[in-house]
């Protein structure tokens, strides 16, 4: 088996080497810092509305946390979060005016954090459990 030298073409080899690397690198850490460095990447998430009736709630009954702003038709991710940590999630769809609406049953004392999040919006709220 003969094998051939590079000759001239390796001072090329190495140098289209760093490039790719020099890119790759960049492209990581602007991706890294969340931007898009001017190549029209993903925006910041836009933030809607969110409430939560009755607030405050008796502990161990329904309440109805509502959002607006959504994307129509967005399925909705909703996250209800203790101040000792515990957590319950469950979903929703938005409808074509980008409403939702979901019953939860309370179960912790104190204040509990809502988030809720789909089709690129975010919007937090928060409810008293007594």
């Amino acid at each position: 088996m003969e094998t051939k030298r590079l000759g001239r073409w390796a001072p090329m080899l190495v140098l289209a080497a760093a490039l790719v690397m020099f890119v790759a690198g960049a492209n990581a850490v602007d991706a890294a810092k969340g931007g898009s460095h001017g190549r029209g990447g993903t925006p910041p998430p836009a933030t809607g509305t969110c409430s939560v009736t009755p607030n405050p709630a008796a502990r161990w009954s329904a309440v109805t946390i509502s959002g607006s702003a959504f994307s129509a038709y967005a399925s909705v991710g909703i996250t209800v979060r203790s101040v000792s940590g515990n957590v319950a999630m469950m979903f929703a769809s938005a409808d074509s005016s980008g409403r939702f609406s979901a019953k939860y049953n309370t179960v912790w004392l104190g204040t509990n954090a809502v988030t809720a999040s789909g089709g690129g919006v975010t919007a937090s709220c928060s409810f008293g459990v007594v």
